[in-house]
């Protein structure tokens, strides 16, 4: 009983509420594709992700594959985000759920699958969590959100993208309007105007971690704010991560496995995979073919297996390429010597399908042929999947090999694979070159592939810290700000470090340490924080004070005060906030412990 007070005095205390709360009028929080820093976009781990963080919901892309099935993704190829290969709207879907789409984000999501948008729509429901939908293809608005009303979402969705500018007859019944605002737009008057129609102002915060305008945008009373780092603006709120009841998880892992093979289905099995065999080799519909192929994979090896071996040298392309798609999910490293033929393949499809299928099978034999192939490709499709291949199967062998083409390849595309391949890899030999890749100011096509360098040096550790510090005092925000979450996510091995770069001669540096120091929340940065009050740059001070907030430290509170009466507002504003976070925090473990003394 004692502990179960505790328990229910923790979580009132949790709610406490900070400074912004009565400004806020119910703004609700969104991020876009997911959660940036810690998931897989588009996925049912970013939705559970978005649960456990308390926001409202996801903003998530809606595309349709060639057999009009609705599934999220944001590109209009599934390159990226999974293992797989393709525009979305010319493979089936049956074709796309075999494919790992959480495994490039980390191991730890290794089974993640695109899932069809009738299923998030179930979880969000009985989870009771928002959607903002964009729809990124034409000509899909009413079928979308006729999913939507059977599904009962309508008050729970947003509509954006395509479905924003159609409008049937019962618009109340499938979903709620967004009205974009830009920062020019952002009056009393503009959004009384949004409400006075009934909808619903919409601001957008992205590739930006900006505290303060995040702050501005909720004061000024918008109702939906869309953000990459949704843990700001639950900052500013004063939110607090939720205990998550599993309610059902729809993991759409389903996966075609090999049926085990009895003495009474022998001859049933023999003319099945005939059937297929035949529809594979004689058919032009590359659909028909495709799906012979996926029906292959039902059946077992030593029925399939020599047959498909004998197309891999068929005159048709498209044969070879099914034949060696369907190998490729065989499970049998030892043909991966029938399959490193296709490198050298006229046909580049077929030669991207070799690549994946080796990779699939672990044929690490295969590397050294790879890595001759990489070298006189010219196709950057095909480079990018040697590259990403060469990640899973190369290992340490070939960090020179992926480093060497970083500083040769021109290409972003085939440079992010690369560093992909690093950052599973894991070696310190790549983390200089990883640096250099975060602090290249390449415009829109690098960004990101430099986000993703910052997010293979922290998974490095202590190790790749003095080279993100030093990205700490780049001229450039955004190699800042990808500096800094990297740095918060290696956490307390940083801390030493941060605080000495609280007196880097680089004012961004001191601001970006001390707002670094704040999200990690250790201890051991208060007495240096405190110091930084003293700092000269308004930008340092004000970071300082709302980082000695988020550690919640009682011994800041006099330096603190000293603040409140200060002529800049920001400094103001985060001293008052940080005062009452760490009064608060006084509260809940004086309530804490007098419960825990209780017999």
């Amino acid at each position: 009983m004692r502990y179960l007070l505790i328990i229910i005095l923790l979580l009132v205390f949790s709610s406490v509420a900070s400074v912004f709360v009565e400004d806020a009028k119910g703004v609700e929080i969104f991020a876009r594709h997911g959660i940036l820093e810690d998931v897989p976009e588009n996925t049912f781990a970013a939705l559970k992700r978005a649960l456990e963080l308390g926001i409202d919901g996801l903003e998530i892309d809606v595309r349709q594959t060639k057999d009009d099935k609705l599934i999220l993704m944001c590109d209009e190829t599934i390159d990226r985000t999974t293992d797989g290969r393709g525009i979305i709207d010319q493979l089936l879907y049956a074709e796309i759920k075999q494919y790992d789409a959480g495994s490039w984000r980390g191991d730890e999501f290794k089974g993640e699958r695109a899932p069809l948008l009738s299923d998030v729509l179930k979880f969000c429901k009985v989870n009771n969590l928002k959607l903002i939908l964009n729809v990124k293809q034409a000509c899909l608005e009413k079928r979308i959100l006729d999913i939507v009303k059977e599904c009962g979402m309508s008050s729970q969705v947003y509509l954006c993208g395509m479905c924003s500018n159609f409008n049937p007859e019962d618009a109340e019944l499938h979903g709620k309007e967004l009205v974009f605002v830009s920062q020019e737009e952002m009056t009393p008057e503009k959004l009384n105007s949004i409400h006075g129609e009934k909808k619903y102002a919409f601001s957008l915060v992205l590739d930006s971690d900006n505290r303060k305008v995040m702050k501005e945008r909720v004061k000024m009373g918008v109702d939906v704010i869309l953000v990459d780092y949704p843990c700001v603006v639950l900052d500013i709120l004063n939110v607090k991560s939720k205990i998550i009841i599993n309610k059902g998880l729809f993991k759409n892992k389903e996966i075609i496995s090999p049926q085990q093979e009895t003495n009474s289905n022998a001859a049933y099995i023999q003319k099945e995979v005939k059937t297929l065999l035949e529809t594979m080799e004689s058919t032009d519909d590359n659909d028909k073919a495709k799906t012979a192929a996926l029906g292959l994979m039902v059946f077992p090896k030593n029925y399939t297996l020599p047959p498909l071996l004998k197309f891999l040298g068929n005159k048709h392309p498209h044969i070879r390429q099914n034949a060696a798609w369907t190998l490729g999910f065989c499970g049998d490293e030892s043909i991966g010597e029938h399959i490193e033929s296709l490198l050298i393949d006229k046909n580049a499809e077929v030669r991207r399908e070799a690549v994946l299928a080796l990779k699939r099978l672990n044929d690490t034999q295969a590397v050294p042929k790879l890595i001759e192939a990489f070298k006189n490709e010219t196709y950057h499709g095909v480079k990018y999947d040697i590259a990403r291949a060469l990640g899973t199967l190369g290992g340490q062998g070939v960090v020179f090999t992926l480093i060497n083409i970083l500083s040769k390849e021109k290409n972003w595309y085939v440079k992010s694979a690369c560093v992909d391949a690093l950052s599973h890899i894991g070696s310190d030999k790549a983390m200089g070159t990883l640096a250099n890749i975060l602090t290249t100011d390449a415009g829109e096509d690098a960004a990101w592939t430099r986000t993703r360098a910052a997010w293979a040096l922290s998974t490095m550790g202590k190790k790749s810290v003095p080279l993100l510090i030093s990205a700490l005092r780049d001229n450039e925000e955004a190699t800042r700000r990808r500096a800094s979450w990297a740095l918060a996510k290696i956490g307390a091995p940083a801390v030493r470090p941060l605080i000495s770069a609280l007196h880097e001669i680089n004012k961004f540096a001191r601001e970006r340490a001390a707002q670094t120091l704040g999200w990690i929340g250790d201890e051991r940065a208060v007495t240096s924080l405190i110091w930084a009050l003293k700092d000269k740059e308004p930008a340092v001070v004000s970071s300082a004070a709302w980082a000695l907030g988020r550690i919640g430290n009682p011994e800041a509170l006099s330096a603190l005060r000293d603040l409140t009466n200060n002529k800049n507002a920001d400094i103001r504003e985060n001293a008052i906030e940080a005062i009452e976070r760490i009064e608060a925090n006084k509260e809940t473990m004086a309530y804490y412990k007098k419960a825990a003394q209780k017999p």
